[in-house]
C-alpha cells in the first residue's frame, strides 16, 4: 500500500469517527478480511493475488455508503450537499506550545468539541463526493494497471493494517510449597523490559489463568505433575467482557480488566446513559487476592468510562487506558454529557489535557491503583484528542496522534506525561514529520526519544530531546519503501522497510545530536517483527518474498548477525511454506521467545487450519524446528505459548495442550 492509498484509508476513517458502524466494516477488518480470503484461495497454487492496493480500494468503496450516511447523520435526513467539487482540508494548525495545556474550566473543553463538530460539518458535504471519486479512481487504477497479476506494488500478507508493549515467588498459602513451583517459567511478550502487560493468558510457576471462550470467566488450572486441572475460575457477574487480566505472583494478586456496555447498574446517573457520552460503556479493573488460586478473593474494583484501549503494571501500580469518544450533540451545561467520569465522577479540569490542535471529539483517559488499595483511583488524567496511541516506557508515558495534510504529508504530535508510584504529571509535548508504523518505531533512552517515521515515500530517524525538541535528524531514507517493523537496543536502532527488498538498517544513536546509518542489508522479503535474541543477534518473523513474482510465498524467520552494528548480516533462515501468515505480524504477545531457554513459538495459517510452530536456534544449523503440531479450539483470541519448566502449554480459546519440552510429545490436554 502506498502512502496515498493509506492515506485514503485514513481519511475515511477520521470522517466516519461520528457514525457507529458494524466492527465487521471497519477499513482494517476489511482489509484483513479480503487478504485471508484470497490467500486462502490462492495460496500455493501459483494463482494471481491481489496486492494491498486492490484491498484498500474496496474497503474505501465499501465504505463510501457509510460516508453517505455520516453526511446524513450530520445535516439531517434531507441530506442537502453542495456539488461543487473542493479541496481536502488542510491540516489543522499545531501549538508550537512545548507545554500542554491544561483546561481551565469545562466550558474550555466544551469548545474545543464545538470546533471539531463545526469543522466536520463543514467538511462532510464535499468528502462525500471526493472519497467516492477517489474510490472510483482507485479502482479504475488498479483495473488498468495490471497489478492484480502480482507483479507490482506491495503484498504483504495477511494482518498489514492491523496493527494498526520477574519477581521471587512466594508459597500460595495452602495450597503449595516452594519445591512445588517451577523456577522457571514463561512471562508474556512486552513492549518495554520491565514494564508489565495483560494477556488473556498467564503462569505463576505451577498454576495456568486462561481467559475461556465466554469472555467472561477466567479459569484457574494446576499443573501439577504435569496433569492439568480446572480447580477454581473467577467470573464477572454484571454482564462484563473479560479484556486481559494480570497475575502479579510476588503479590499473590490478580488484577482483572473488563468492558461492560452502558444499561448495567454500575452507574446510575442519566448522563451516564444519555448525550454525548452516551454510547462508550466503561473499563473495570477488579483485583482479587490469590494467596490460595483455588479461592480467589475480590478485594475492590474501580471503574472509568470508555473502550479499554491497554493498560501496564509496574512496582504494584495498575495503569489503566481507556478511549472515550463523545458523540453528536452535548449540553454544555452537563459536563457529564461531555467529560469522562472516574468512579461515576466527571475528571476535573485541571485533570483534562488539552490538544496541541484547538479541536477534538476524544479522550484516551488513564488511571493509576495502587494494588494495596484496589478499591480506589490513586489519579487521574484525561487526554483530549482526535484518537491516537500509546507508548509507555520506564518513566514516561507518550500519547502520539497523527495529523493528516491534503496529499502531501503528515505530522505526528506527541504529549509526554510522567508516572511514578502512582501519580501522573504532564510534562512535555512536540512534533515531528511522517506516521509511526507501531509502537516499537518509538523509544526511550537517556532521557532521549527516538523515532522511526514515515512520509509520503520516504523515511526519516529523528532524536527529541526531554522537552520533546527535536536535536537530530536523518531525513529522506529508502525513498518508495515504508517501515514495517523496528526496535532498539541501548545506542542502536534497527528498522526494516520493504517494497520490493527487504533493506534492514542500523542507526548509530551514541551521538543523539547526530545518529547516523551505520548499516543496510538488503534480502528479499520482509521482517513484521523483532526481537533480540542474545545480544549479538536479532530475530526476525515475517514473510518471503518470490523474487521473480514479488509474491509471498510463506512465513519466513531470519536470524540477523548484530554482532558488528555496521556490517549486519542475514545470519540464518528458515521458510515456511505452507504458512501463508503469521499472529505475531499483529500481535507480539503472540509471540514465546526465550533466548536463555533458546525456544521461538508462535502460531500459523496454513490451507489446512492454524498450527503452532517450536524452534531452537544453534548457530551452525540454524533454526532446527522441533514442533509443529495443529492448534484445536476455535477461540476469537489468538493462542498462546506459555511454559513451566520442561513443559509447553499451547492455549486456544478452551483447549489447553501441554507438550514436553524434552521430546516435544503430548503429555495431557484439558477442555475447559
Amino acid at each position: 500500500m502506498d502512502k496515498r492509498e493509506q492515506d485514503v484509508l485514513e481519511q475515511v476513517r477520521k470522517k466516519t469517527e461520528e457514525v457507529k458502524i458494524p466492527q465487521s466494516l471497519e477499513p482494517e477488518n476489511i482489509q484483513r478480511m479480503l487478504e485471508e480470503k484470497e490467500a486462502r484461495a490462492s495460496f500455493g497454487k501459483h494463482q494471481r493475488r491481489w496486492g494491498v492496493r486492490q484491498i484498500s480500494a474496496l474497503a474505501a468503496a465499501c465504505l463510501v455508503a457509510v460516508i453517505g450516511f455520516a453526511a446524513w447523520n450530520v445535516s439531517g435526513p434531507k441530506g442537502e450537499t453542495d456539488n461543487s467539487r473542493r479541496d481536502m482540508p488542510e491540516r489543522a494548525e499545531i501549538s508550537s506550545s512545548k507545554t500542554i495545556a491544561q483546561a481551565e474550566s469545562y466550558d474550555q473543553v466544551f469548545d474545543y468539541y464545538e470546533a471539531y463538530r463545526k469543522k466536520l460539518e463543514e467538511e462532510q458535504k464535499s468528502y462525500q463526493m471526493d472519497a467516492g471519486d477517489m474510490a472510483r479512481d482507485m479502482i479504475t487504477e488498479s483495473a488498468e494497471g495490471g497489478e492484480m497479476n502480482g507483479s507490482a506494488g506491495s503484498t504483504k500478507s495477511s494482518g498489514e493494517e492491523i496493527a494498526i508493549m520477574e519477581d521471587s515467588l512466594e508459597a500460595p498459602a495452602a495450597t503449595a510449597d516452594a519445591a512445588e513451583l517451577a523456577d522457571d517459567y514463561s512471562q508474556t511478550n512486552v513492549r518495554q523490559e520491565g514494564v508489565d502487560e495483560a494477556d488473556i493468558a498467564k503462569t505463576d510457576g505451577r498454576y495456568l489463568y486462561v481467559l475461556e471462550d465466554n469472555g467472561n470467566e477466567i479459569a484457574v488450572v494446576d499443573t501439577k505433575d504435569q496433569s492439568m486441572k480446572k480447580v477454581a475460575s473467577v467470573e464477572i457477574e454484571d454482564k462484563g467482557y473479560v479484556r486481559e487480566f494480570y497475575v502479579v505472583p510476588d503479590m499473590k494478586k490478580m488484577v482483572v480488566i473488563y468492558g461492560r456496555q452502558n444499561g448495567g447498574s454500575m452507574m446510575e446517573d442519566p448522563f451516564y446513559t444519555n448525550g454525548g457520552m452516551g454510547d462508550n460503556g466503561a473499563t473495570i479493573a477488579v483485583t482479587y487476592d490469590i494467596q490460595e488460586p483455588e479461592k480467589p478473593k475480590e478485594e475492590g474494583k474501580v471503574t472509568q468510562s470508555g473502550e479499554y484501549r491497554s493498560s501496564r503494571m509496574v512496582n504494584g501500580y495498575l495503569y489503566l487506558f481507556s478511549e472515550v469518544h463523545i458523540w453528536g450533540e452535548v449540553v454544555q451545561n452537563e459536563p457529564r454529557t461531555y467529560v469522562p467520569l472516574i468512579n461515576g465522577e466527571p475528571v476535573l479540569e485541571r485533570d483534562i489535557y488539552l490538544p496541541p490542535v484547538k479541536q477534538a471529539n476524544m479522550y484516551e483517559v488513564i488511571t493509576s491503583v495502587d494494588l494495596n488499595r484496589p478499591d480506589k483511583t490513586k489519579d487521574s488524567k484525561a487526554i483530549f484528542s482526535k484518537g491516537g496511541q500509546v507508548y509507555v516506557s520506564n518513566k514516561n508515558i507518550y500519547f502520539y496522534e497523527t495529523e493528516w495534510g491534503q496529499w502531501n504529508g503528515c505530522v505526528t504530535t506527541i504529549r509526554k506525561v510522567a508516572y511514578k508510584d502512582g501519580k501522573l504529571e504532564a510534562k512535555a509535548q512536540g512534533s515531528f514529520d511522517g506516521y509511526m508504523n507501531d509502537s516499537f518505531s518509538i523509544d526511550e533512552y537517556e532521557g532521549n526519544l527516538r523515532v522511526v517515521t514515515t512520509d509520503d515515500d520516504t523515511n526519516s530517524v529523528y532524536v527529541l530531546d526531554e522537552e520533546l525538541e527535536e536535536i537530530g535528524a536523518i531525513e529522506n531514507l529508502a525513498k518508495d519503501e515504508r517501515i514495517y517493523s523496528a526496535r532498539f537496543m541501548g545506542d542502536t536502532g534497527y528498522f526494516v522497510t520493504f517494497r520490493e527488498t527487504d533493506p534492514l538498517f542500523s542507526v548509530d544513536f551514541s551521538d543523539p545530536k547526530k545518529p547516523k546509518i551505520i548499516g543496510e542489508l538488503k534480502i528479499p522479503g520482509f521482517s513484521e517483527y523483532l526481537h533480540f535474541y542474545g545480544e549479538d543477534r536479532l530475530l526476525g518473523i515475517g514473510m518471503n518474498v518470490d523474487e521473480e513474482t514479488m509474491t509471498t510465498d510463506g512465513a519466513k524467520i531470519t536470524m540477523f548477525d548484530i554482532s558488528d552494528k555496521s556490517d549486519v548480516k542475514e545470519k540464518n533462515t528458515y521458510v515456511l511454506k505452507n504458512v501463508y501468515s503469521t499472529d505475531v505480524a499483529y500481535d507480539y504477545k503472540a509471540a514465546l521467545v526465550d533466548w536463555k531457554k533458546n525456544i521461538i513459538g508462535f502460531s500459523g495459517y496454513t490451507e489446512g487450519g492454524q498450527r503452532y510452530f517450536l524452534f531452537e536456534y544453534d548457530e551452525d544449523k540454524g533454526f532446527i524446528c522441533n514442533m509443529e503440531e495443529d492448534i484445536n479450539g476455535n477461540g476469537m483470541r489468538n493462542p498462546r505459548g506459555i511454559y513451566i519448566g520442561d513443559t509447553l502449554y499451547v492455549i486456544q480459546g478452551n483447549i489447553i495442550e501441554a507438550y514436553s519440552l524434552k521430546d516435544y510429545q503430548k503429555v495431557d490436554d484439558l477442555i475447559l
